[in-house]
């Protein structure tokens, strides 16, 4: 065994680790056109697009997940989706269609979304010294970047529209105690991601960052430090199918 490339491999994976696991600051040199991906149920597939920015090629490695961050590539099977190619390498300032097809290898429900993530990792060349400009600092450090984006199954013929989400939010003034929030229901079948949100009171306003909210669900958000006598409304931003931020203004 050449111990030298175990301990290489070793060493990038632990720098792996750091960025996808501790949300360390890294650019990625592989992006993805658009920051969600919805699979349509009554398609065949749909495609994802991939585009190399830096001037030398990488790997890319594709795999799915559940939701367990920490899943690699061997527990992509018990997902019931496959990425074709699975692993390929990128050229220089060059793209790459990826297609994705529902397997069918597993029953989800067919009146609400099913959410999952879609992996892509890039892995950059041994030789990356020699690829980089002669200006480049000759002791740089390689990592393997690992991007994970939601992968929406949107059965066919669902209710309402999934344009008009925040019109279809139910908004309450909730309190725990001494502490002061707001209830958010989902009565539809989409996922609901929410970029923010902002409480505002005869105090002055107060704001926090959320995830998502399933459909057919509730959710409460505390506000540290709002008091329930003086809440006057919240802004909700969310955001759409396009990844574009929208914004709602709802009475308390």
């Amino acid at each position: 065994m050449n111990t030298h490339s175990h301990g290489a491999q070793f060493f990038y994976f632990f720098l792996f680790l750091i960025v996808a696991g501790y949300g360390w600051q890294a650019n990625a040199s592989v992006t993805m056109t658009g920051t969600r991906i919805i699979y349509n149920g009554a398609a065949k597939s749909t495609d994802v697009q991939l585009k190399n920015k830096d001037n030398f090629p990488y790997v890319i490695t594709t795999w799915f997940d559940n939701g367990n961050m920490s899943d690699g590539p061997e527990k992509s099977a018990a997902v019931p989706f496959v990425a074709t190619p699975p692993v390929f390498r990128i050229q220089p300032n060059d793209g790459q269609i990826i297609r994705l097809v529902f397997t069918n290898s597993k029953s989800l429900p067919q009146d609400r979304e099913s959410l999952f993530w879609f992996n892509f990792m890039q892995v950059p060349p041994a030789n990356i010294s020699q690829a980089q400009n002669a200006g480049d600092k000759p002791n740089s450090i390689l990592i393997m970047l690992r991007n994970r984006v939601k992968l929406f199954y949107r059965p066919q013929g669902l209710s309402a529209n999934p344009q008009k989400m925040l019109e279809n939010l139910r908004v309450a003034r909730v309190t725990q105690g001494q502490k002061v929030g707001i209830s958010i229901t989902n009565d539809q079948p989409y996922y609901v991601t929410i970029a923010g949100l902002t409480l505002t009171g005869t105090a002055g306003a107060w704001h926090r960052e959320t995830d998502m909210i399933a459909p057919f669900s509730s959710e409460s958000f505390f506000f540290s430090g709002a008091r329930a006598s003086g809440m006057k409304s919240v802004r909700i931003t969310l955001v759409n199918d396009q990844g574009a931020r929208i914004s709602e203004d709802y009475p308390l």
